[in-house]
Parts: structure tokens; C-alpha cells; sequence
């Protein structure tokens, strides 16, 4: 996955700038919030979908989950009808919201050719001595106590990754999501130089894996990709922000209503219309998701798709927006 971070910030260049002059009336310094759901594995879907909400510090979060539990009472599975203030919301004149969601074709089969097992294996190690070169370098960033938990969690994923019972597609999914996810956060931090960058996830098993590991997989990403992009921009004689965004993981509860529910199902529509959605033909199996693509995507400039493909040898990354029923590459 190391080699595919600055493919990723490539692909998302122009989504970056967009949303820089979008979310230009926010300055430096303020806590944001990215929420994510997923769309992955569903036999009858033709996609497997990662998708990101990121919401402007313009109200608490109790105010906006008051918002969105009146206007979209059911997330998408369970609505038939698509509610108006939902679509509003992610569509609202006002820069408040700004979304990336990335799409891979089932039979890319999460970039298994590209991601296998003994590539993840060997990430173990270099991820804990990556954290153990930060720790002796920036002792601020984390307290002795905390880096040991990490490692412990690695070390965890490192032994099921050598498992005979390993889920090896599970495993890919959490890769696909720290990737996608410090992509993200690397490019608002860019476009806005937050101070914290608060994530919220839909309850899932790539989450909850191994005392949530993934967030320890992003975090290593979200830095090393953070290191890669400001050299190239160094190299090129161009600046680069000087700080990094604290990041915060909220960890979902393993039962019941989910604190932020409401939040989380910003990208659920999002995920789950992407997922439905027929690239060749552009058609849709339901009305309710066709309302979203043509509502929230299509001739939208804040609701990014970028589709993840690969051949023989390497992964490739394109943004796009909709264009009336066709996508228009960036």
C-alpha cells in the first residue's frame, strides 16, 4: 500500500483544491470532523465503496445529529423514499459539508493482486519501527504507555496474518480504509491546516478488528504519505504546511445505537448509492439510489468519486465527478 499514498494524493489534487476554495471562509486552527461508512463485500452490488463526509466546525455535534435525526430519520437500507433535508445538507449552498468516496469494481477483488498477505505481513515490522523512529524523535506526539499498546496491536494483526483461519480479505479491507482514510485527512489538512481532524465511523468488523488496529494502520499511513507528499512539494520548490492535525478515533460501541448514528449516515447514503451503481450502464437497481446520484453527484462539485484501478503491475487512481449520466475525469 506504501507505493499506492502518493498515488492517492495525485488522484485527489483537484479534489484538494476544490476544497481549499470551498471551505475558505474556515481559518486555520479548527477542530474538524470526517465521517465514513462502507459498502463492501455485497455479492449483488457491482461496487466496493469507501465513502468520507467532511464536516466544517459551522455547529456542536449534537446539533447536527438533532438536524440529520429529523430530516433522515433511517439510513439508506431501511428508507424508501429519499429525505430532502439529507440531500440539502450535502448539497447546501453554505460550505458545510465536502465528500470523497473512493470505488473499486468487484472484480478488482479489493486489489488482491496488489495486496496480498505477505505484503501485509511484511508491513508489521516496518510499521513498529516507523512508530519507534517517531517516538525517539517526537516524544510529544505520544506517551510510552500508548506506543506500547500500538505495538501491541500490530503484533496482534502481524500473528493473524500468519494464521492458517486468516480472513486475508478483512485484512485488505482495513489497508483499503487506513489508506483512503489518510488521504483524507492529509488533504484537508492541506486545504485548511485543522488542529484536530476527529474520525467517525460506522460500527464495522474492519473497525473493530484487533482493538480497532486500523486506526493504528491509519495513523502510520496518514504520516508517512504526509512525509512523502511534502518532499515532492519540496522538491518542486513549492511550500508545504509546517503542522500536522492531531488525530482523534471515536470507537463505536460494539452494541446498541450508535452515539453518532446520525452522523454516519451522511456517507451511508453516499456508500451505499455508489455501490448500486452500474459504471457501464449507468443505471441503478432502485429509484431511491438514482435520487442520490442525480441530487447530491451529479454536476457537483463538493461530492467526489475516485475510482481505484489496477493491471498487472501497478495501481492507478483517477478523481471524476458526474456529468449528467457520465463520470468526467479530473
Amino acid at each position: 500500500m506504501i507505493p499506492m499514498l502518493p498515488v492517492l494524493m495525485q488522484a485527489t489534487k483537484t479534489a484538494r483544491t476544490t476544497m481549499a476554495e470551498w471551505f475558505d471562509r474556515y481559518p486555520p486552527g479548527y477542530p474538524w470532523t470526517v465521517a465514513s461508512d462502507y459498502c463492501i463485500g455485497d455479492v449483488n452490488k457491482p461496487n466496493d465503496v469507501f465513502s468520507f463526509v467532511i464536516i466544517a466546525p459551522h455547529d456542536t455535534a449534537e446539533n447536527i445529529c438533532r438536524y440529520i435525526a429529523g430530516a433522515a430519520p433511517k439510513d439508506l437500507k431501511n428508507t424508501k423514499d429519499i429525505p430532502l433535508g439529507l440531500v440539502q445538507y450535502l448539497t447546501c449552498e453554505v460550505p458545510v459539508t465536502f465528500s470523497i468516496s473512493f470505488v473499486l469494481k468487484r472484480e478488482e477483488a479489493l486489489l488482491r493482486a496488489h495486496l496480498d498477505v505477505e505484503n501485509m505481513l511484511e508491513f508489521v515490522p516496518g510499521a513498529i519501527a516507523y512508530l519507534e523512529y517517531r517516538l525517539r524523535e517526537y516524544p510529544a506526539e505520544r506517551t510510552v504507555e500508548f506506543h506500547e499498546e500500538t505495538v501491541k496491536r500490530f503484533k496482534a494483526f502481524g500473528r493473524e496474518l500468519e494464521s492458517k483461519n486468516l480472513n486475508a480479505k478483512l485484512a485488505r479491507q482495513m489497508h483499503l480504509a487506513a489508506a483512503a482514510s489518510a488521504t483524507v485527512f492529509n488533504s484537508l489538512n492541506l486545504a485548511r491546516q485543522p488542529k484536530a481532524i476527529r474520525w467517525i465511523s460506522d460500527r464495522d468488523a474492519l473497525i473493530a478488528r484487533h482493538d480497532a488496529v486500523v486506526y493504528d494502520l491509519t495513523y502510520v499511513y496518514y504520516m508517512l504519505q504526509a512525509e512523502m507528499h511534502a518532499m515532492r512539494e519540496l522538491e518542486a520548490g513549492r511550500t508545504v504546511p509546517t503542522t500536522q492535525a492531531n488525530l482523534g478515533f471515536e470507537i463505536p460501541e460494539q452494541t446498541g445505537k450508535h452515539r453518532y448514528d446520525e452522523i454516519v449516515r451522511l456517507p451511508d447514503y453516499l456508500a451505499g448509492t455508489l455501490a448500486d451503481l452500474n459504471s457501464e450502464t449507468m443505471t441503478m437497481s432502485h429509484d431511491k439510489f438514482d435520487v442520490v446520484l442525480n441530487n447530491v453527484f451529479v454536476n457537483s462539485k463538493t461530492n467526489w468519486v475516485v475510482q481505484l484501478l489496477s493491471s498487472e503491475d501497478r495501481v492507478t487512481a483517477r478523481s471524476a465527478l458526474f456529468c449528467g449520466r457520465g463520470w468526467r475525469g479530473q
